[in-house]
């Protein structure tokens, strides 16, 4: 997805009204210690990034493909821009623009259903995460008819949960699980080899 216009402004505050319940659960069950760096894929307004700039961390940073978005969450976390503790670029989880092992946690919020190729794109967050970096997402439980027009192969199966915990095994990631809900929200961990 890609918000733009007015329709995209509005669309981005109702988004972040909806996710406030998930970025409040992920943030404590995450809980980013100080000095560490954080990537967020799909950061919307940026609200997940403000609130984890918050822990002193070495550094957040974060893709979306929407240059609304990008323009949204640049302004929110100016400050922390400003001081180089918040690094956020237009792009999209295929083509990440850090080096190998330069983060310690990953974040993706209600936007893994729009990756066309999920383990590809999974491939490129383990590729940037150190040994044992966390990868936390957040998923939306679709039931057993999801919308057709989502990309993500997966997504469109109506084993979203599922589907998500053995591609992320494909992708090279270990001891996947559901850790928690929040809302209509399923909340999926899992780790880098380390």
């Amino acid at each position: 997805m890609r918000p733009a216009g007015a329709t995209g402004r509005v669309f981005g505050w109702l988004m972040e009204r909806m996710n406030a319940a998930v970025v409040a659960k992920i943030t404590a069950l995450a809980a980013p210690p100080p000095g560490t760096a954080s990537l967020e894929l799909g950061f919307g307004t940026g609200a997940l990034v403000a609130k984890i700039a918050r822990r002193n961390l070495r550094l957040v940073a974060g893709v979306d493909p929407s240059p609304l978005m990008l323009a949204m969450a640049s302004r929110r976390n100016a400050p922390e821009i400003a001081a180089g503790r918040v690094d956020l670029q237009l792009g999209e989880a295929s083509a990440l623009p850090w080096p190998d092992r330069h983060f310690d946690t990953a974040f993706a919020l209600h936007c893994w259903q729009f990756w066309a190729d999920p383990e590809a794109d999974l491939g490129e967050i383990a590729r940037v995460l150190r040994p044992g970096g966390a990868l936390w997402l957040a998923v939306r439980a679709h039931g057993s008819r999801p919308p057709d027009w989502l990309p993500n192969p997966v997504s469109r199966s109506g084993a979203e949960v599922a589907g998500l915990l053995a591609v992320l095994g494909k992708a090279g990631f270990r001891g996947a699980r559901a850790a928690a809900t929040a809302g209509s929200s399923v909340i999926v961990t899992a780790c880098t080899d380390g």
